[in-house]
């Protein structure tokens, strides 16, 4: 089993070409883009789990935000909230180890954050699993290396420089620096316990490092910062020193802490120094490379090839073990009940048991009130609920394939569908695209948030809307934002349309944050009373409150039901959400006798939707609901 690993080493060069080549558009925008503020979990076994430490590393000084390695294992571990609130990140060159596998069906089971999985080998076992899961973004090409050898090389290599490349560095063409010398001043073959210290950079190197000695046997290897050194990992030294040596990772950031640090020891104690002339996170990339030419160089001192250094039978037992079943008592069912109530009170209002009761008996009395009516139209948002919140799905020309078979039979059999969107024409057009016109009459569009309420073919008036005067506390909104941030600083698009002001095209969710709390404050310190600011799943829009509002769509309330996926007060489907017959298919209010979310835990958006649609049912016009929690 494995290959040799002076041939995986000779593959490297070619092999961090191909990835600087490769597009990670959709792996960028996952980690450095959407939902950035949000702390990310990044899992792995083996070899990988080194690229996930460094997945860490970047996410951590880009973001500014906590992430955390983990093992499968350790993510199973970890809980439920864990899971359903952080960003999920798998790495697995294979794609095909159960321990991943397993790792990623929980997350699909829980996570309503984000996740993505990135493999190196096409058609592999994730991303077949993967086909049947949508939410779950994905990247997969087939490495031109192929499979490593027993130890993780070219995949490990090819994962680092993807990350590097998503973290948008500049190029790795470089020279690498030539301070790595493999004239050793003892005999490696003496050496059987290593210490691996680390500072800026080279943590990922540290776990990689431990991996290899270790998987191949070629060593034990403890690993600490050199700080941490300090407090006690020292004393091995002294009492098992005789065949005890360390490995020191250095960049510039740290050389003068790592010299000082070895100063102090005895000079009887083998160092091995890894440097590099590297700041950036490409200095990871660069002690890597070295590591990898320590482990062959320590191979030779032993004797053993590290590509293939022979596995025992029991191994191969131990890696293919089939334990999902056994993780159940980890991970436990969950009731729909009690994912509902956490997803109003968030995991600190799990603290006050009267007040979990009273929610939990608020949303048993919801869904038996829901399933007692009798609808005659189904309100929905657009963005994030009919439609996918990304880039691609805001500017498709009709609705998926999956929403607009499911509300097929409800106009069908006589229902009505209304729209609530804060968009204008693109959303008629979308319908048009979809549905025969015979059904035109039985659906209706509240544009720009309800401020134009049409049926579906009547756009003509729409245009007339658009031409009304600007309202003039929107303009003196739209001046003021321009002079306290100028698009010269900050990128965003102002599209006015008579009652509403939109901005779109934000880049970042930290951008966007500004912009939001900037309009807030001209609000309030232009005592505007007429305006107000919702925000949407790509956009914000601020509106004259007496005049726009989605609960304008609703023309019978107590026979509509409304669906949307930004209850949250500060959301443009709050006041939608407000109807006693409400759902989201994401964020909920506080409010106990509305705005549930209800769909099964790890599912939104239009998952969340299509769950809902699916336990629809009409007949002459008329809609009944059969939900259960």
């Amino acid at each position: 089993m494995g290959k040799p690993f002076k041939g995986e080493l000779n593959k490297l060069p070619e092999t961090i070409r191909w990835a600087e080549l490769q597009d990670v558009t959709r792996l960028a925008r996952f980690l450095f883009v959407e939902n950035k503020q949000t702390p990310l979990v990044c899992i792995g076994s083996g070899g990988s789990l080194s690229a996930c430490h460094y997945a860490v590393q970047l996410y951590q000084q880009r973001n500014g935000v906590l992430a955390q390695a983990m093992t499968p294992l350790q993510l199973m571990y970890s809980g439920r909230d864990v899971l359903r609130s952080c960003k999920l990140l798998f790495l697995s060159a294979s794609g095909k180890n159960k321990d991943i596998l397993n790792a990623i069906k929980y997350g699909v089971k829980y996570n309503e954050t984000g996740m993505m999985s990135l493999t190196l080998r096409k058609n592999n076992p994730t991303e077949e699993f993967l086909e049947r899961h949508p939410k779950v973004l994905r990247w997969c090409k087939d490495i031109p290396s192929e499979k490593d050898g027993f130890l993780a090389t070219n995949s490990l290599i090819a994962t680092f420089t993807l990350l590097w490349k998503a973290a948008e560095y500049t190029s790795l063409e470089f020279q690498l620096s030539g301070t790595f010398s493999k004239n050793y001043e003892f005999d490696l073959a003496n050496i059987q316990n290593f210490v691996v210290m680390y500072g800026a950079a080279g943590e990922p190197v540290a776990w990689d490092i431990e991996s290899k000695l270790t998987e191949a046997a070629l060593g034990s290897a403890l690993l600490s910062d050199y700080r941490n050194f300090g407090h006690g990992r020292h004393h091995w030294f002294a009492k098992k020193g005789e065949n005890s040596g360390i490995i020191a990772l250095v960049t510039p950031v740290e050389r003068e802490l790592a010299y000082k640090t070895i100063d102090c020891l005895p000079k009887e104690v083998p160092v091995i120094v890894l440097e590099t002339k590297l700041e950036t996170p490409a200095a990871s990339i660069d002690l890597l490379l070295k590591a990898f030419q320590f482990v062959n160089d320590l191979g030779e001192a032993r004797g053993i090839d590290p590509g293939k250094p022979g596995v025992p039978g029991y191994g191969r037992l131990l890696y293919n073990l089939d334990y999902f079943k056994l993780t159940n008592r980890i991970l436990p069912a969950e009731k729909t009940l009690d994912v509902a109530v956490r997803r109003k009170l968030d995991p600190a209002g799990m603290e006050n048991t009267l007040l979990w009761v009273h929610y939990r008996e608020a949303c048993l009395r919801f869904v038996k009130q829901l399933n007692k009516g009798k609808f005659t139209a189904v309100a929905f948002d657009y963005d994030g609920t009919l439609s996918a919140s990304d880039h691609t799905s805001r500017f498709a020309n009709e609705l998926c394939d999956e929403i607009r078979d499911a509300l097929m039979p409800l106009l069908e059999n006589g229902a009505r569908i209304v729209v609530a969107t804060g968009r204008g024409q693109s959303v008629s057009k979308s319908f048009k695209a979809s549905f025969d016109s015979k059904y035109y009459p039985q659906i209706k569009i509240g544009y720009y948030n309800g401020a134009c309420l049409l049926p579906l073919g009547d756009e003509a008036k729409l245009e007339e809307w658009k031409n009304r005067p600007f309202d003039s506390e929107l303009q003196a909104l739209n001046d003021e934002l321009q002079k306290r941030l100028p698009k010269d600083y900050i990128k965003y698009e102002l599209s006015p349309r008579s009652q509403q002001l939109s901005i779109e095209e934000v880049q970042s969710a930290s951008d966007s944050e500004v912009l939001y709390a900037t309009c807030r404050e001209i609000i309030w310190d232009k005592q505007m009373k007429g305006i107000r600011v919702w925000r949407s799943s790509h956009s914000m829009d601020i509106v004259v409150y007496c005049e726009v509002s989605k609960l304008r769509v609703i023309e019978d309330p107590e026979n509509t039901l409304c669906i949307g996926d930004y209850g949250t007060v500060e959301g443009n489907d709050y006041e939608l959400l407000t109807s006693k017959y409400s759902l989201s298919v994401d964020r909920v209010s506080k409010n106990a006798e509305c705005c549930w979310n209800i769909a099964p835990s790890g599912m939104k958006g239009l998952d969340a939707t299509l769950f809902y649609i699916s336990r629809m049912k009409a007949s002459e016009g008329k809609i009944t609901c059969k939900f259960s929690v």
